[in-house]
Order: C-alpha cells, then sequence, then structure tokens
C-alpha cells in the first residue's frame, strides 16, 4: 500500500517532496473497502497538503471511511512524534504509527484502526496518521470530512504529528454531516419559489 499511496498521492494532488517544506507524502481514503483512491472524493489542500479531503457517501446502511495522512517536514522523517486529544465520538476509530514497522497501512487496508499510538512516549519516529468514521445512512447520503492545519482545532478529538527538526505541528480532525437528498432538495426550491409568490399579495392586501 506504500507505493499506492504514494502514486496516488503525486498523480491526484501533484505533490512533491521538498526536504525543506511541509509535504503531504502519504493520503489515502477508504470508503467500504474501495482504498486508496474511491469515487466521491474531493481535495481541497494546498501545496503542504494542508485543508480538507471530502468523502461522499450515499446508500442506505452501515458505512466506514478511513482517511491516511503521512506528512514530512525538514530533512528526515524519522524525527517525529504524535498523539490525541479529547475522546473519540461514537462510530470513531483512530490510529497513530510509524508506516514502516508498525501496522498501520495494514489495518489502513483492512478499514480496522486499532485505536492506538504505536509510538512510545519520549521516541522518535516516521509518524503516519489515520481516522475512521463508522455511521449509518438511512436516506440521502452523508459528507465525510478530514481537515489537516497547522493549528490545533476545536474539535473534540483530533491526532497531531510534531516533526522534531522543524517543531511542526500538523492536526488531523474529522466531521461527518448528512446530505439531503434531491427531492428534498427540490421540494425545498418549490416551497421557496411559492413562498415568494405569495409575499407581494399579503403586502398589496396590507396597503388597501
Amino acid at each position: 500500500m506504500k507505493k499506492s499511496l504514494i502514486a496516488a498521492a503525486s498523480l491526484l494532488l501533484g505533490l512533491s517532496v521538498d526536504a525543506s517544506a511541509l509535504t503531504l507524502f502519504e493520503v489515502g481514503i477508504n470508503l467500504d473497502g474501495d482504498q486508496p483512491t474511491p469515487a466521491g472524493v474531493t481535495y481541497s489542500i494546498d501545496a503542504s497538503g494542508l485543508g480538507s479531503v471530502s468523502v461522499l457517501v450515499s446508500g442506505a446502511g452501515l458505512h466506514s471511511v478511513l482517511g491516511y495522512f503521512d506528512f514530512d517536514a525538514g530533512s528526515r522523517p524519522d524525527d517525529e512524534s504524535g498523539g490525541t486529544s479529547g475522546a473519540p465520538g461514537a462510530g470513531e476509530s483512530w490510529e497513530i504509527d510509524d508506516p514502516f514497522g508498525g501496522d498501520i497501512n495494514a489495518n489502513f487496508v483492512d478499514g480496522a484502526l486499532d485505536d492506538s499510538n504505536g509510538i512510545a512516549a519520549g521516541t522518535l519516529a516516521d509518524v503516519a496518521l489515520a481516522l475512521g468514521r463508522s455511521f449509518m445512512v438511512s436516506g440521502g447520503g452523508s459528507r465525510v470530512t478530514f481537515f489537516t492545519s497547522l493549528e490545533a482545532p476545536e474539535a473534540p478529538f483530533y491526532l497531531w504529528q510534531l516533526d522534531g527538526e522543524s517543531d511542526t505541528t500538523v492536526y488531523l480532525w474529522s466531521t461527518v454531516a448528512s446530505v439531503p437528498q434531491p427531492g428534498s432538495l427540490a421540494l425545498l426550491a418549490m416551497g421557496l419559489v411559492a413562498l415568494g409568490a405569495v409575499r407581494p399579495r399579503r403586502q398589496s392586501l396590507r396597503r388597501s
């Protein structure tokens, strides 16, 4: 999976490795077992890989979406540490581990993050971060969005990755939002049109 994620990042995002700058070295999405580049994914990120990656999920039933991110900064990738803040919500999974020596890659492919930090406290290694969301869709759809930033978010739960050489910290968190059915949007539009037609009549009646 290591090579496939690198290819995905290079082809889809046009990213290049620069030892002097923050780089999103690897990125992948696992949507119900389809990975690392399933359909319905929108990348809104800058040259460093910071921003958001959103995944549109449709179809009634239980769904799972995982996001995998490996940022590098400085001249070496093995001087990093990682951690969490807050508590994961219902259906939320996570993992922090060494992408070469740990099992985060295999767990991402399997769609089963192990909710653990594989980097021992006080040690440095190459670090990758992964977040997952599991949820039910009953109608319409849902959108899962993964956010990355250099500023700590106000999210109830997030992961962080610190590069020791550059003292750069990247934060990762996610959200899930419902997407209305197309029929619901059409009904809403019709209602707004009808409301617009009624308002002038009411105003004219008030003037008489």
